[in-house]
């Protein structure tokens, strides 16, 4: 019980040395002092060093621009998958995905005025639609909306409405979900590891994850991105040994949700200017994730970039072009933040965190180009 009382007892590794100090014991009162300043300096040493070991990384962007999705990467990569429990709390959260996201179809379908190929089926979908809140906690669907939700989704209008997306709020994940209704309609329906990843939850909290890499303890640190959350943000800016920025490729043209006048690439854009500028990060090592490259690509062919930023000269549906000018950008907004002194290097990827072999790679050169630096400072290499 004497180490409870002992302040320099804050370790495991230290145990055997604060026994030795909490015994007391010596021949004079001077031998006795030495012998506890030695300890207590051996203490301080072993918890500096074991301070120095957590490499802390920073989670920042915009809302939905794939922080979360890769946080459960990290999960699956090298925190063990998902247990049981939290299997079924995604298959609660799968049942919200695709009632917000038929919902959200048969609500544009009013607004951009599309017909319903049946006729009295938009009352049909009354209550599917008018029972969804974003606010409440993820709960299995009623039986009787899986029908409503393969009618809906059966339907060449609905079809029509999902291809003109970009002028309503819809999930990343609305076909992907909507495809397998019949799937997860099943009693015995269990969300696999790719379904995980692919679900939406709006992230409210500061979120902590701790994960033992090789003798390093990477703490990963996710915070909301709307910007009513971002004033928590502070909160999580000392000690970061790296700030990891994601940006969605494919938003170049839409608008947040919580200001539809905003275009979500310029939103980003700033926020990046914001963040690589700021004090807190002069020491940290920045990683730029350019996500959501498979959206992308898919969406290039489809609508026009040079229609949201005219600046972009090259050929309408080139994604190699398209690519480089997104690249240039985010490039250009980091120089325009950096001091006319200052000296910095970007590590910039192309992802797709739903991608887990991709997020793998990418996560090991994440590790190789920046965590090295770190463990060869702390002599651990």
């Amino acid at each position: 019980r004497a180490l409870s009382h002992c302040n320099y007892c804050t370790m495991d590794c230290c145990l055997n040395v604060c026994l030795l100090l909490c015994k007391g014991g010596g021949n004079t009162e001077e031998d006795e002092q030495r012998k506890r300043n030695k300890m207590i300096g051996t203490m301080i040493r072993l918890a500096k060093e074991e301070v120095r070991r957590e490499q802390k990384i920073l989670l920042l962007g915009a809302g939905e621009c794939g922080k979360s999705t890769f946080l459960k990467q990290m999960r699956i990569i090298i925190g063990g998958g998902f247990k049981s429990d939290q299997v079924e709390y995604y298959q609660r959260v799968v049942h919200k995905n695709i009632h917000q996201s038929a919902a959200s179809i048969a609500t544009a379908m009013r607004t951009l005025g599309i017909p319903f190929s049946e006729e009295g089926f938009s009352e049909d979908l009354e209550e599917l639609v008018s029972s969804f809140s974003e606010k409440t906690a993820p709960e299995l669907l009623p039986p009787h909306f899986f029908p409503l939700i393969k009618r809906l989704w059966s339907d060449p209008q609905a079809m029509q409405c999902f291809d003109r997306r970009r002028e309503f709020q819809l999930l990343d994940s609305a076909k992907y979900f909507l495809d397998r209704v019949t799937e997860v309609e099943q009693p015995d329906y269990l969300p696999s590891e790719q379904d995980i990843v692919r679900t939406r939850v709006k992230t409210t909290a500061v979120i902590e994850e701790m994960y033992p890499v090789g003798r390093i303890n990477l703490r990963i640190i996710d915070v909301g991105g709307q910007r009513a959350e971002r004033r928590k943000w502070i909160s999580c800016f000392s000690d970061v040994t790296s700030v990891l920025f994601l940006a969605s490729l494919s938003e170049y043209d839409m608008t947040l949700a919580e200001m539809q006048s905003r275009n979500r690439t310029v939103e980003s854009l700033q926020l990046f200017k914001t963040i690589v500028g700021y004090p807190w990060f002069r020491q940290s090592s920045l990683i730029l994730f350019l996500n959501k490259r498979d959206l992308f690509e898919e969406k290039i062919p489809k609508s026009n970039l040079a229609d949201f930023f005219p600046e972009f000269t090259g050929t309408p549906s080139n994604i190699p072009e398209a690519l480089d000018f997104m690249v240039l950008l985010f490039q250009g907004a980091f120089a325009d933040s950096l001091t006319s002194s200052e000296e910095r290097a970007l590590f910039l990827h192309i992802t797709c965190a739903t991608d887990t072999d991709n997020i793998r790679k990418v996560f090991n050169n994440v590790k190789t180009t920046i965590l090295q630096k770190h463990i060869t400072e702390l002599n651990l290499g």
